[in-house]
């Protein structure tokens, strides 16, 4: 994308103000979701307040994250702009692939809940429809939105004219400041691994318990180093990444692709509402595990290959 005359532009002072509400309400919507899970954990009869303390980290990271960006979208700041479009452009990749796994692997997913709920099927379609067109907002339109407005030449030259400081974020190239904030959201998410009980998959073993903390520990530091080293342009981050994206490869087809189904949801320590779900999206054919680990794995290394180019000014940059 060619940079835009911050002298001949629309500006887009209102949109950044309205789109930076809409991330600040995301942020709060976050922040209502934790007491709204304890209640429901209060209400559960079987559902302990251990299973969803990592979901309530993943609410206030959340919520820390969408407000920050949108307080950075009001006052028009050149690095909100670079991280709610790097932001948006993650959330809408993961979000339209996660439409697709569900509406592939599980059409009958929702369908079956609702059975297993004691629902009759006029109601169960009602709510299947209703729970698609939310998770379709959510995954797909909303974030879509947010890259639309945010890549804008216009959003782009409001936020230079109204902010000389480019900060570290508007230094780095948009495709790598993109692949750290794919990054760096890979190491929040290892926040809820202590609901899957540690579960880490290595070379065809299953570990859990204090041996899969520790290799979630370990990933956590490598996926935060890479989110450094790939703002900063460091070579060392791209070969790393090239590295951790074969032996994930390997180590997932090893493991997934041949273990028992059941052996993998018996390490998980699963609560049955989520075991229930999880038999429902979980694969049951060795070819579907293979071709979806190096979809996966082979994407990011193909992603990583058309960027090389932009690592080459190593550690000049801040």
């Amino acid at each position: 994308m060619s940079a835009p005359n911050p002298d001949v532009h629309r500006d887009r002072s209102f949109g950044l103000a309205v789109f930076g509400a809409v991330e600040i309400l995301m942020g709060l919507a976050c922040v209502a979701l934790i007491p709204m899970t304890l209640v429901g954990v209060a209400l559960s009869p079987t559902m302990e307040t251990e299973i969803v303390i990592p979901s309530l980290g993943l609410y206030a990271a959340g919520a820390a994250i969408f407000v920050t960006l949108g307080v950075g979208s009001i006052r028009a700041r050149r690095w909100a702009q670079a991280l709610s479009l790097s932001l948006g452009i993650v959330w809408l990749i993961t979000g339209v692939c996660t439409m697709l796994l569900m509406w592939v692997a599980a059409p009958t997913l929702w369908h079956d809940l609702g059975a297993g709920a004691g629902l009759d099927d006029g109601t169960i379609r009602v709510v299947a429809i209703a729970i698609n067109l939310v998770l379709l907002v959510l995954y797909v339109l909303l974030p879509g939105a947010i890259v639309l407005f945010y890549r804008s030449p216009q959003v782009i030259a409001t936020c230079r004219r109204r902010d000389d400081d480019p900060g570290w974020a508007g230094r780095c190239p948009q495709k790598l400041l993109s692949l750290a904030v794919a990054y760096a959201l890979c190491a929040l998410s290892i926040i809820a691994m202590p609901s899957y009980n540690f579960v880490f998959p290595l070379f065809g073993l299953i570990l859990s318990g204090v041996a899969g903390a520790l290799c979630w520990a370990l990933a956590l530091v490598f996926c935060v180093a890479l989110a450094w080293g790939t703002c900063r342009r460091e070579i060392w981050a791209w070969w790393a990444a090239i590295g951790g994206c074969v032996f994930a490869a390997i180590s997932s087809v090893a493991t997934f692709g041949w273990s028992e189904p059941a052996a993998v949801f018996e390490a998980m320590d699963l609560h049955p509402d989520q075991l229930l779900v999880l038999e429902q999206l979980w694969p049951h054919e060795t070819w579907i595990h293979i071709a979806l680990w190096l979809v996966i794995w082979g994407s990011l290394a193909l992603y990583l290959l058309t960027v090389r180019q932009l690592f080459n000014k190593g550690s000049s940059n801040p």
